[in-house]
């Protein structure tokens, strides 16, 4: 990796006092987390307020106004809400029929 390169990559991400912090597109800084601390975040706030129901899109969202941040956080957040049992019934089975199918003979 160039100089150039990770020159602008660093651009993104900005350092207090050993706080490693992430700009977001909105320029407000998202605090970047190791993985037990990603964890426990992620418990806290699918205990908050969303506890009835949020897909991992919706909880990925709510952790970056949360403040949160690490690079896989879409990923994880979506594995973590599919261990929860109203998740499975829950969520949306698009693919699935609803009934059987069959084949129509027209007359």
């Amino acid at each position: 990796m160039d100089k150039k390169t990770l020159r602008r990559m660093a651009i993104e991400y900005y350092i207090d006092r050993e706080i490693l912090y992430k700009r977001s597109f909105d320029e407000t800084l998202l605090r970047c987390m190791n993985e037990s601390k990603a964890n426990k975040a992620l418990r806290e706030v699918h205990r908050g307020i969303y506890t009835i129901y949020m897909n991992g899109h919706v909880m990925t969202r709510q952790m970056q106004r949360a403040r949160y941040f690490w690079m896989t956080i879409e990923k994880d957040c979506i594995e973590f809400v599919q261990k929860y049992y109203k998740w499975q019934v829950y969520s949306d089975k698009i693919n699935a029929p609803l009934m059987p199918l069959f084949n129509m003979v027209s007359p």
